[in-house]
């Protein structure tokens, strides 16, 4: 099953060309400086080492320890926290509950023998063709092994890695189909990505709070003290008052007035730190601009003129960040008085609550939503 949530996609490139090859985005160098943390700071020292029990390191290749050593770099740098993930290891989990698992992706057909002894049901994939080629997964042939078992089912929900925007957007079809898939097969879920440290974790969470009855926070606490990782909690917010108020989106127009400049793009906004979208420039008024639209939340961002990273002093901006950078930010807001904007406030904080309809309406919308739309 695949299930490819039929939304608009930037026609950028994925982060880093989607880990294609082993080289190095020059983007990266300035990235690092808009990125509100220090890599070295204790206070997000996150470090994983993925440990398999069945690993054999005496095969271990040089190679694939540097592919690992640059994907933990490269995931670092995206997910403000310090992640270590070393694929030659092996699979790595944890249980969250008896019946829900997060971990790292399958590497090859006898991974699906070793979940099924523990009662794995449904492995649920989010990878994207990129993450699958880093690696070398030959996800078709775990497809095909899974396919041989009536009692596993293997399903594939792609998520862009390190993007918050399109967690966000993708959570609802992504978990209407999950939810399907539980209520189906029953027994352990077992949810990954690449890593298991970024989008499984978010799933996993986001069922948590909108299907097993947990406060966010709460699920955040187990599934921390069970595997270290970096959800991005605010994109599960924003998806959660997505669909209880519904998405609503509005234009908004960046302008920068020229002043002899080869090229304007930005970055940041709705497309990540790691991708660029050029401006068009209108030579009858001197303007560089670029519409775009935009659901609501705040969206910061950054100009790169001629290949150097600016802010617009005549935007609204951030005040400087840890690492003393400036963003400008567009904010996206409705009116804040109405019952959605009340609504929106209060499942903004830290730790949002789910009311007893709102819960019921999240289910609602997760048992209607059409194949279609997943």
């Amino acid at each position: 099953m695949n299930c490819l949530q039929n939304l608009p996609r930037s026609s950028v490139s994925p982060l880093l060309g989607g880990f294609g090859g082993n080289h190095r985005d020059p983007s990266w160098s300035s990235l690092k400086m808009m990125l509100p943390f220090k890599a070295n700071d204790p206070k997000c020292r996150l470090v994983l080492e993925a440990v398999s029990d069945s690993a054999e390191m005496s095969g271990v290749s040089k190679k694939e320890e540097e592919k690992s050593d640059e994907y933990s770099q490269d995931m670092t740098q995206a997910m403000g926290a310090v992640l270590t993930y070393r694929h030659e290891l092996g699979m790595n989990y944890n249980f969250l509950r008896p019946d829900l698992i997060v971990g790292s992706c399958l590497q090859t057909p006898e991974d699906v023998d070793k979940l099924r002894k523990i009662g794995v049901k449904t492995i649920f994939c989010l990878q994207q063709d990129p993450d699958l080629e880093y690696f070398g997964v030959d996800i078709k042939s775990i497809q095909a092994y899974a396919k041989t078992f009536t009692d596993i089912e293997h399903i594939r929900c792609e998520i862009r890695d390190f993007d918050a925007f399109d967690l966000r957007m993708r959570l609802p079809a992504v978990l209407s189909t999950l939810y399907k898939a539980v209520k189906r097969n029953g027994g352990v879920t077992y949810v990954h990505c690449t890593a298991g440290m970024g989008r499984a974790p978010a799933v996993a969470l986001t069922y948590m709070f909108w299907v097993q009855g947990y406060k966010l926070m709460d699920a955040h606490k187990i599934l921390m003290s069970k595997r270290t990782c970096f959800p991005k909690l605010d994109a599960i917010r924003n998806a959660t008052i997505d669909i209880l108020t519904g998405l609503k989106k509005k234009y908004v127009t960046l302008t920068l007035k020229d002043k002899g400049f080869s090229t304007v793009e930005i970055s940041g906004l709705d497309i990540g730190w790691g991708q660029r979208i050029p401006l068009t420039l209108d030579k009858g008024t001197g303007f560089w601009s670029l519409k775009r639209e935009l659901p609501e939340g705040q969206f910061e961002y950054k100009y790169i003129i001629d290949g150097e990273w600016r802010h617009n002093e005549l935007e609204p901006f951030t005040g400087p960040n840890k690492d003393g950078h400036t963003n400008n930010y567009a904010k996206v807001v409705y009116d804040p008085t109405s019952v959605d904007g009340t609504t929106r406030e209060r499942l903004t904080k830290e730790d949002p609550e789910l009311l007893e309809d709102e819960r019921s309406k999240l289910i609602q919308f997760l048992e209607t939503s059409s194949e279609a739309e997943v």
